[in-house]
């Protein structure tokens, strides 16, 4: 099955019965423009990690966002899947994003810092998360996000590094 994209840039599950056919479509659309392609970010960075773990991660969802433990419960998920076509224009630049940079805990030192890139579409925000790695990134997950959990969680964590693209 090939994809649609829509008027708006996103995929377009119009043409599709079941949650099914849209995994597929989706699966598609992330072979054929992420999985095997060497996507390099707007600052000139590799970014690696476009596998089946990191696909997976990105359309389905969690039934309790509050608790991480639980893992994605949710096999497939129509608002996040839509916006796959995103992830690669946002890691390159191609659309204009806020880009802000959040440490995590682990134990007692930060270690891992998370780059992450947030575009307002028509007041709704998208988040694309990637981890530095030395001298590369690597693919962790794409979300589509709230004002309020951007305000909260990335602007008011994160140190802004200004504006990625465009």
């Amino acid at each position: 099955m090939a994809y649609t994209i829509g008027d708006d840039g996103l995929l377009d599950f119009s043409g599709c019965s079941n949650d099914e056919e849209k995994l597929d479509q989706c699966w598609d659309y992330f072979v054929e423009n992420l999985s095997d392609v060497e996507v390099i970010a707007f600052d000139g960075k590799l970014v690696r990690g476009f596998t089946e773990v990191s696909f997976s991660h990105i359309v389905s969802g969690s039934s309790n966002k509050y608790d991480t433990a639980l893992g994605h419960d949710i096999d497939f998920v129509e608002r996040r899947a839509r916006c796959l076509p995103l992830i690669g224009k946002v890691i390159r630049g191609e659309i204009e994003s806020r880009c802000y940079r959040v440490s995590e805990r682990r134990g007692k030192k930060l270690s891992v810092r998370r780059v992450l890139t947030v575009i307002e579409v028509e007041h709704e925000y998208y988040v694309v998360v990637m981890a530095e790695v030395q001298n590369r990134y690597a693919i962790l997950t794409a979300y589509p996000s709230s004002k309020s959990y951007y305000d909260r969680c990335i602007r008011g964590q994160g140190t802004n590094m200004g504006v990625w693209g465009a």
